[in-house]
């Protein structure tokens, strides 16, 4: 096996127990498993099918960056996102991403980097939604008589300059394509031949995936679709504080549903072992113990929901790669291709 593939294991796997420990150190299993046993289970499939449409929804965003470059339906879509997200579940590094657009750009014929370059913007525009989540939520801090965590604060301010960098720069690859591919031109000149004019075509697939932010319209409806995709998620966790019986007072628990939404993505973002597992209940626990939620209720939320995830998103990922008959080239074959 190879030896990075054996560290790079082995520390993710350091990490998801490391943040176990710190998330689940201080729950009460017996009232755990009480609470899970009292749950309204009425709420919890409410929020997996808010979460589901949530991934419909995903789908046709990812429809509209691809649109420029050609018109792809939501039937053939849909399927190469879950499992992107279900590959996501199963393997370290998550590597659905880089999953997704390869198979997108295998079955349609188009490049990949391309596809890829449509992933990278859904993700800067996701991180971007998710701090204007936040900010709207934080405004309800003071009057709701709740004080934001120093940690809390800090993340917020690293996410913001994080996602806001990375906007800045697709922004200018889009405004000064010819600077960006003259200064490409700078770095590339001491290079082979070869490896120069593919790196330097690359660069030109990319930009062309990023052209769904050149048109207004466009624009406004990924705009729409990300504000609807995050809304359907914090509904997902609304519905499970009401199904757990954590917060009885509805704007509470509507800021309680997006801080704990925004923490748990941001803290995904650390890499650990498959599904985020570790980090994403230690992020659930903070957010909601910042909101004065009990530890054991808080882990009885953070584990329903990512067991929701995990489960519904894994299972429909593995029923369409076995309906599409979906096949991962080997490293040295996917490298050997227009990327």
């Amino acid at each position: 096996m190879n030896t990075r593939r054996v560290i790079t294991f082995i520390l993710s796997i350091a990490i998801t127990a490391l943040f176990l420990w710190l998330a689940l150190a201080p729950v009460d299993f017996p009232k755990l498993a009480l609470t899970f046993a009292t749950a309204d289970y009425r709420f919890v499939f409410a929020a997996a099918l808010a979460m589901l449409c949530g991934y419909l929804l995903r789908a046709a965003r990812w429809q509209k960056f691809l649109a420029p470059t050609k018109p792809i339906s939501l039937r053939r879509l849909f399927p190469i996102l879950i499992v992107g997200f279900g590959f996501n579940n199963l393997l370290p590094a998550r590597p659905g991403e880089v999953a997704r657009a390869y198979w997108l750009g295998q079955r349609e014929g188009i490049s990949r980097t391309l596809c890829l370059a449509t992933v990278i913007v859904e993700r800067v525009v996701d991180g971007l939604t998710l701090i204007g989540f936040l900010l709207i939520a934080l405004a309800s801090f003071e009057r709701l008589g709740l004080d934001l965590p120093p940690l809390a604060e800090a993340i917020v301010v690293a996410m913001t300059a994080l996602f806001g960098i990375a906007l800045i720069g697709l922004i200018f690859l889009l405004v000064r394509e010819s600077l960006a591919r003259a200064l490409l031109k700078k770095i590339t000149r001491l290079m082979p031949h070869r490896f120069a004019a593919r790196i330097e075509k690359m660069l030109g697939s990319f930009v062309t995936g990023l052209h769904a932010l050149k048109s207004a319209s466009d624009i406004a409806a990924i705009a729409f679709f990300s504000i609807a995709i995050w809304t359907l998620e914090s509904a997902t966790y609304f519905l499970m504080l009401i199904a757990f019986d954590a917060i009885a007072d509805a704007p509470l628990r509507a800021v309680a549903s997006v801080m704990t939404m925004v923490m748990i993505n941001f803290g995904v973002m650390i890499p650990a072992a498959p599904g985020g597992l570790g980090p994403y209940e230690a992020a659930g626990i903070f957010a909601l113990g910042a909101l004065r939620v009990d530890e054991t209720t808080a882990a009885s939320i953070a584990l329903g929901t990512h067991a929701i995830q995990y489960l519904m998103i894994t299972g429909l990922g593995l029923f369409f790669i076995w309906r599409e008959g979906m096949k991962l080239a080997t490293s040295d074959e996917e490298s050997a291709s227009d990327a």
